[in-house]
């Protein structure tokens, strides 16, 4: 009858709104069994009069006659837990296509109930703690985030960069390379452009644009079973389908590059539809004009989808990108100015760099599919298939100078480097409500796995090219899981599952089990705690390098990380979530070079190894992150996160060490507020403050690197110097404006406002005979006008 009496009222309500310009459409589905939930009422919240709509019999709804704004919306259906999902952009732009998953209710014999639901929490069922999603407008909401999902993820308790150029993702201590990236249900490596130069796996920006993401579940730790190949934390990233019922499309120029992008119907009576987005990057050309570094990049993402009433959905999608990077040899300069003669600026050649012509290429591809078949009212399975691919090329000279005054010389063969990896995907799984209390998902996952590639470079500046890799190898990975949720009370789940992995150039089979257990004592109060191992393999180029004592590749096993979580949440109000985590990580099994200091725990790329690999390594992580945060309702949004960390590793000399990532401690203020100008424009004004403790440093021995002319570190005092704290800003500013036909938007996202350097390190002065700080500035001011139409 409540639901009778709800009905009658939205319904008498929506025939008296008018006025409004835009509307919400979107599906609500089970989140388990994927099927569509009849019925189910969805309402703006605090509109008056009432706002809202019904789902048909295919779980759709529409919210009609709406302002451009945020929204939050409510969704309520008999025998599942209320959603509370804010911060909803109304902007025309043709994304106002959400799908809601809800979770069943489970109802004890005293009729007691927990139902309450928070949006910023992972969608995945199995997850207990160390998780939080995202979406495509958070992607492009905060500021510094350029539309990138590592970038965004910086703003979180426990995570930030390697160096601010890349948009590698440390996760409480751990190296960037050991982060799983996940694509519509696909494994991918090296989706960013540039990737592999500086670091593994990162590059400057992300190979997809943020207009495909329908969302991303991040996880930071005690992940769940159907997660391998990870001993940090994943990044599970979905593309969302295009819209079914009209034509939308979006121009954007700004200095970063050209954004186009175009989604519709492909039959509106099926409810197919297309989703493509293309980028042009422009910064290469302004660095070609310079005369100076010159990255260039392009991309394509797309996503077709297919659904049937019948016969399930069938998804297919891909990505690809192509970028590289010029850096000529630097050019002595010498001028004299006009109106005053005394005034020379004389530019030398003075460090390694200056002396080297690089012509790097990147290149990254993937194509995949995914069949989703209801089975039964309560089961689902899901299939997919993918192929990847990554390429890395590196031609670099060393000029030699005739002088240091002159621009004449003759270029050397100095590095030359080459690896393509692709991968073939297989995974399926099945999820099932067993009961109303009980949940189960198993699925098995195999790649096959192919890497080629060389590496040649010079024992002296100016001598011959000698081979350090040269490998054709292939390899197969099968992984299978599953993992139960049982409602063992109104107020208490838990979380049991176990993972198998055989990666089959190790001789071992890994054996995960993962464990996790949540408990409500009150309607705002969640406790978790969870226990996860997690294991990773290498890059399959690491597993070409020989042994120099054995003239034989190395016996390796898969690195190793024990994780356990506890977890406090504490809803101090419907908008406002404090959230406590204490952790501890051991890592064991790590692979590092045999007598030396050097350990896998600090993996950025590597091309060579001059000693045994063996897996005596280990590690600890271990800390507490703090989070409080309040969701964009009435205009404004904050979120304040801090963390206390430690990060040691152990080598094969058995020496304890800071990791090159142990910053030791990081605090976040991340916050936006948005105006409404002249009754229906939109303006947005967001910033990012981030103080980050200083990364570890090696001491140099001076009268060593005199005698090289070159940096000689003190290996044996690796990590021991604390570099100085640093303060990064960034900030963003957006001004939409709607038009009869389209929505206009001025934006500007600003990297580094306070032009923050980073140490790196250090460098040789072959010009003045000293040895210098080497740090890294970078900025990114990416101005932009968009059209959406």
């Amino acid at each position: 009858m409540k639901r009778i009496t709800l009905l009658f009222f939205i319904l008498l309500l929506n025939q008296t709104s008018f006025g409004q310009t835009f509307s919400i459409q979107g599906k609500v589905i089970d989140k388990v069994s994927q099927q569509p939930i009849i019925g189910a009422a969805i309402q703006i919240e605090d509109s008056s009069p009432i706002v809202g709509g019904i789902t048909d019999e295919e779980g759709v709804f529409v919210i009609s006659n709406l302002k451009l704004g945020r929204y939050t919306i409510l969704i309520q259906s008999i025998g599942y837990k209320n959603i509370r999902q804010t911060e909803v952009l109304v902007s025309g732009e043709g994304k106002n296509q959400i799908n809601f998953e809800m979770e069943e209710q489970v109802t004890t014999l005293d009729n007691i109930t927990i139902s309450a639901t928070n949006d910023k929490d992972a969608s995945n069922v199995m997850s207990v703690v160390s998780n939080r999603s995202f979406t495509i407008e958070e992607s492009n909401r905060f500021a510094g985030g350029l539309s990138d999902p590592s970038r965004v993820a910086y703003n979180f308790a426990g995570v930030t960069f390697s160096a601010p150029q890349d948009n590698g993702v440390v996760i409480r201590g751990n190296s960037p390379t050991s982060v799983l990236w996940r694509v519509n249900d696909i494994d991918v490596s090296g989706a960013a452009h540039f990737g592999g130069g500086n670091l593994a796996g990162a590059g400057l920006i992300s190979i997809y644009s943020a207009n495909v993401l329908r969302g991303t579940d991040f996880f930071t730790g005690a992940f769940p079973s159907e997660y391998s190949n990870s001993t940090s934390g994943v990044f599970d990233i979905n593309f969302r389908k295009g819209n079914t019922e009209e034509h939308h499309h979006s121009v954007q120029l700004g200095i970063l590059g050209v954004d186009l992008a175009s989604e519709g119907p492909i039959n509106k009576e099926k409810g197919s539809s297309y989703l493509i987005n293309y980028r042009h990057g422009f910064i290469g050309y302004i660095g070609k004009l310079s005369g100076g570094t010159a990255p260039n990049f392009q991309d394509l993402s797309f996503n077709l989808s297919f659904p049937s009433k019948n016969k399930g959905q069938l998804n297919i999608w891909g990505m690809g990108g192509l970028s590289d990077i010029e850096t000529p040899y630097k050019k002595y300069v010498h001028e004299v100015d006009d109106e005053d003669p005394t005034d020379i600026k004389l530019k030398y050649r003075e460090y390694d760099q200056d002396f080297l012509d690089k012509d790097i290429d990147f290149g990254m591809g993937a194509l995949g599919a995914n069949y989703l078949l209801p089975l039964g009212s309560s089961s689902v399975l899901s299939t997919s298939v993918g192929v990847t691919t990554n390429l890395y090329k590196n031609n670099t000279l060393y000029f030699e100078q005739d002088a240091d005054t002159l621009n004449t010389g003759i270029l050397h063969p100095h590095e030359q480097q080459q690896n393509i990896e692709s991968k073939v995907t297989f995974a399926s799984t099945f999820t099932t409500n067993i009961t109303n209390r009980l949940i189960n998902k198993t699925g098995i996952r195999t790649d096959v796995i192919q890497s080629d590639g060389y590496a040649y470079k010079v024992d002296t500046l100016m001598g011959d090219l000698k081979n350090r890799y040269e490998s054709n190898l292939q390899a197969y990975n099968a992984n299978a899981f599953t993992q139960f949720k049982y409602q063992l009370l109104h107020n208490i789940s838990v979380n049991a599952g176990v993972a198998v992995t055989k990666f089959e150039l190790v001789d071992e089979v890994s054996l995960e089990p993962r464990f996790g257990i949540q408990y409500n004592p009150s309607e705002n109060i969640t406790l978790g705690a969870a226990y996860g191992r997690h294991s990773k393999r290498e890059e399959l180029k690491v597993y070409s390098f020989i042994n120099p004592n054995t003239q034989k590749v190395n016996d390796m096993k898969l690195s190793k990380s024990d994780h356990y979580v506890g977890s406090v949440k504490i809803n101090l109000s419907k908008n406002i979530r404090l959230t406590t985590e204490v952790y501890y990580q051991e890592l064991f099994d790590v692979p590092v070079l045999q007598g030396t200091s050097y350990s896998f725990a600090n993996y950025t790329t590597m091309w060579e190894a001059n000693a045994p690999i063996v897996n005596t390594g280990t590690g600890i992580n271990k800390g507490i992150d703090i989070t409080l945060e309040r969701s964009m309702v009435n205009g404004y949004y904050y979120m304040l996160t801090g963390s206390l960390y430690d990060s040691k590793y152990t080598d094969d000399l058995g020496v304890t060490r800071n990791t090159l990532f142990n910053r030791n401690y990081m605090a976040t203020i991340t916050a936006g507020k948005e105006f409404v100008v002249k009754g229906k424009n939109l303006l947005g004004v967001n910033i990012n403050a981030t103080y980050l403790g200083g990364i570890p440093l090696t001491p140099y021995d001076e009268a060593a690197s005199h005698q090289q002319q070159k940096v000689v570190y003190k290996e044996n005092e690796l990590y021991t110097v604390k570099g100085q704290d640093e303060i990064w800003m960034n900030f963003g500013i957006t001004y939409k404006i709607p038009k009869k036909k389209t929505i206009r938007t001025w934006g500007l996202d600003m990297q580094n406002a306070l032009l923050t350097e980073q140490m790196n390190g250090y460098k040789y002065n072959h010009h003045k005979q000293t040895i210098d700080e080497d740090k890294v500035f970078f900025i990114m001011p990416n101005f932009y006008y968009r059209v959406a139409f």
